[in-house]
């Protein structure tokens, strides 16, 4: 697969060497427990350059092992014999080959694609490294404000002890050279190890470094974390180690990565939420890329809410893939995270240049924000339009905390007639103009089924195709399969295919279709599906027209470059043909997915001409009724 559009935060495959270290090596070593259900999504991340992968089972109930074996051929299994995070880590570094040893949890919420930074900070000269959520770029959706007060805490207390000045204490996100391994000296079997890490690394000399990175919610499963517990054990910890270790190093450096944004200024504003691994994030990015299509746009990503993940995919988009490779005539900026720094931003943002001001609003999110941006449009005379997600589970409740927020815009577009109703009936006579668009609707599909049912058109004896792709559906822990049902419409020739869905480990939930079907029973089929899967579009291109008319969630499997389906599609995923973890994240997403019917590309573009309209609005010179579009 491309790195370009799989992994967008990971380095080049290149390798560097550090001083007198030749070309490194990588070992990436995950301590595990009955993470079956997070394997996919953390084996995913991870970039294909990476030399070795070991799992360090402690003794997993669930079938963790099956699961790892199944998304990765060439994984390491080693099993933990002593209880503890500290033993896991010392088991994993112990059988470890590679010269880079990188360490991150199984539980989804560290990102594998910042290994490449790991890596560059690495033989860039560091000895040590630690993933940061604290610094700039880094960030959490997982941390508490009482967890957070703590790690200052525990930073404060390091930087008394030792002088070690880290900026993120107890983020368990590592990497370091092995033969530092020594210097660094694990003796723990409990909690707190990588703090104790940290602390040694720099008490014996070691260049250390921090890399910004964001910490994202476990997936599935329950945490066993206890700010009050843990953070008394980290204490502890500290404390034993400056009575027994004398150690002293000079070196720390914190290593930023900052992004550097364009300034170039545009006639269009387009603001929402920023993520394009969020259903939210990939429409805004669709809205964006349109409409950049006959002005320029600034794109402003607005993440307000510490549950922005809502409607989490983290699997590629295929339209997000599209607009990430045609992004000429967009320059993107990151709204500040604090409220008064954000308002401010919009007012610099919204000058008398700008022609549009649109922004992008989802409900159950925090769509506080948009009061500011629409106030900022306003005190510049800048026609502003504010477009609302029409969702199958919306309510009246939600309607009027929005209805609220967004009573000054010009302009309200929302998915559907009733919709339309309900705000002008909020906005009483004094509010803005309604109308509807059928882009900003995600309603009239709802997958009704007990059983996931997914449909896979695989290309005519495509064996390695359907060994992947069996692979991932196999990944499925045991205890959910009863959930599930894969048809997979190939045609064959040889008797191995039908072996080997019979021969796969949850074969009896796989039915193959050996015919070819009609349009009008394939339109049925995907009707009936929870969510597609199409291998090689250019062979499936009818069916994933098909597909699109359905507004079905649909995965495309694709070896390495984009395909040539799927721009403006914003129901479809992208997963490599090669990777079953990649095809089994963007499987449980799709899923996810199901009760959505996604809007045809043509869409865009008529949103596009409706926000290019000048003027924006016809003046109202009397009480006359509003219009619904």
């Amino acid at each position: 697969m491309s790195d370009r559009w799989r992994k967008p935060n990971q380095s080049s495959g290149a390798t560097h060497g550090g001083p007198g270290r030749g070309e490194p090596t990588v070992s990436v070593i995950i301590p595990t427990l009955n993470e079956s259900g997070n394997l996919p999504y953390v084996l995913n991340t991870i970039p294909s350059w990476v030399d070795e992968v070991i799992i360090v089972d402690g003794r997993s109930s669930d079938d963790t092992e099956r699961v790892a074996r199944a998304l990765r051929a060439d994984v390491r299994i080693i099993e933990q014999r002593r209880p503890g995070k500290g033993a896991a880590l010392q088991a994993g570094f112990d059988a470890a080959t590679g010269r880079i040893l990188i360490a991150l949890d199984a539980d989804g919420s560290m990102d594998g694609a910042a290994i490449g930074a790991f890596r560059d900070a690495l033989v860039s000269g560091a000895d040590y490294v630690k993933g940061c959520r604290f610094c700039p770029g880094g960030g959490s959706n997982d941390i508490t404000w009482f967890r957070r007060l703590g790690d200052r805490g525990i930073c404060w207390l390091i930087r008394v002890l030792f002088g070690a000045k880290y900026v993120d204490a107890t983020y368990g996100y590592i990497g370091f050279w092995s033969d530092q391994m020594d210097a660094i000296g694990i003796d723990t079997d409990g909690f707190g190890v990588e703090t104790l890490i940290g602390i040694r690394a720099y008490r014996a000399g070691l260049r250390t470094a921090e890399v910004p990175c964001f910490e994202a919610k476990r997936i599935h499963g329950k945490s066993n974390l206890s700010a009050m517990r843990d953070g008394l054990r980290i204490i502890r910890v500290i404390v034993e180690e400056r009575l027994h270790r004398h150690r002293v190093g000079p070196r720390h450096e914190t290593v930023y990565e900052v992004q550097k944004l364009g300034e170039r200024k545009g006639s269009a504003i387009v603001a929402g939420p920023g993520s394009s691994l969020t259903l939210p994030g990939i429409i805004v990015s669709e809205i964006a890329r349109t409409l950049s299509g006959a002005t320029p746009v600034v794109r402003i990503e607005v993440d307000a809410d510490p549950d922005y993940a809502e409607g989490l995919t983290r699997s590629p988009s295929l339209s997000a893939a599209f607009v990430e490779a045609h992004s000429d005539m967009l320059t993107t900026r990151r709204a500040p995270m604090n409220a008064r720094l954000r308002r401010q931003a919009f007012e610099d943002w919204l000058g008398p240049d700008i022609r549009v001001a649109f922004a992008y609003a989802w409900p159950g999110l925090d769509n506080a924000w948009i009061r500011d941006f629409v106030r900022a449009a306003k005190s510049q005379r800048v026609p502003c339009a504010v477009a609302v997600a029409g969702l199958p589970k919306s309510d009246h409740s939600s309607t009027a905390i929005l209805a609220d927020i967004i009573s000054s815009a010009d302009l309200v577009l929302v998915g559907d007639p009733l919709e339309a109703s309900e705000y002008t009936s909020a906005f009483a006579t004094a509010g803005p103009v309604v109308e509807v668009h059928r882009s900003l609707s995600l309603k009239g599909r709802a997958d009704q089924h007990s059983t996931h049912r997914v449909t896979a058109f695989l290309p005519k004896d495509s064996t390695d195709i359907l060994a992947t792709l069996l692979s991932a559906f196999d990944a499925i822990p045991h205890s959910w399969i009863g959930q599930y049902e894969l048809q997979i419409a190939m045609r064959y020739t040889s008797q191995v295919v039908p072996e080997m869905v019979a021969g796969s480990f949850h074969g009896n939930h796989v039915r193959l279709l050996d015919e070819r079907i009609a349009d009008e029973d394939m339109m049925s089929m995907c009707e009936a599906s929870s969510a597609l899967i199409i291998a090689d579009p250019l062979v499936n291109s009818r069916v994933f027209q098909i597909a699109v008319e359905c507004g079905i969630a649909t995965i495309v499997l694709s070896p390495s470059d984009l395909p040539d389906v799927g721009v403006g599609y914003v129901g479809g995923l992208l997963a490599d043909i090669n990777f079953p973890a990649a095809i089994d994240v963007a499987l449980a997403h799709a899923l996810r997915l199901a009760e959505l019917r996604f809007p045809s590309p043509d869409s865009w573009a008529e949103l596009a001409q409706r926000l290019n309209a000048v003027p924006l609005l016809k003046e109202f010179t009397s009480d006359e009724t509003r219009p619904l579009a």
